[in-house]
């Protein structure tokens, strides 16, 4: 019985091979055959398209992207988070060491990640944002989409629940998410 499985695995997987390679063959001897007028017409659609995400990143970068900044009041960080698509607000209080791990992992993907915008807030100082937003534990990095919550990572149970987890645990995780690109 588990030869038949293994057999008629194995020849699926060989025909899902071959209709694979007739695509890419196909793909090759179109590129093969295309005229220089074509080849120039992709190229001008890349450059237009590199320039278009080079005009976005300075966009960004206007809007205070690329850099890890503390919002100080409620005020600022609901323009905030209205004026940027995507944003990562962490709540944090001075005296938890916690949030000093987050602060070092965040100031290295805000450079990484001109895409989204990286805020800290501090509790203390912003009572009513802590209630509204239900910030129960310290370190909790708040995910806004489009002027709305859309996650909260609270702890570092979605990074392996500990301490010294790598940036690259967190930068996947907001990945996951979609807060920030791959």
């Amino acid at each position: 019985m588990e030869g038949v499985l293994q057999e008629a695995l194995e020849k699926k997987m060989v025909e899902t091979l071959e209709v694979v390679e007739g695509e890419v063959d196909k793909k090759l001897s179109q590129l093969e055959t295309m005229g220089d007028d074509e080849l120039d017409r992709i190229r001008e659609r890349r450059k237009a398209e590199l320039k278009r995400q080079a005009l976005k990143r300075q966009e960004w970068r206007m809007k205070g992207h690329g850099r890890y900044t503390e919002v100080t009041d409620e005020k600022s960080f609901f323009a905030e988070a209205k004026q940027s698509e995507r944003v990562v607000a962490h709540f944090y209080r001075p005296s938890t060491w916690r949030c000093e791990i987050v602060d070092k992992h965040l100031s290295e993907l805000c450079v990484k990640h001109v895409e989204t915008k990286f805020i800290k807030v501090n509790v203390e100082k912003t009572p009513f944002l802590v209630e509204r937003l239900n910030i129960w534990m310290l370190p909790t990095m708040v995910l806004i989409k489009g002027g709305k919550t859309d996650h909260s990572i609270v702890g570092f149970d979605e990074m392996g629940g500990s301490d010294e987890f790598p940036t690259e645990a967190l930068e996947a995780r907001l990945v996951e998410l979609g807060i920030i690109f791959e």
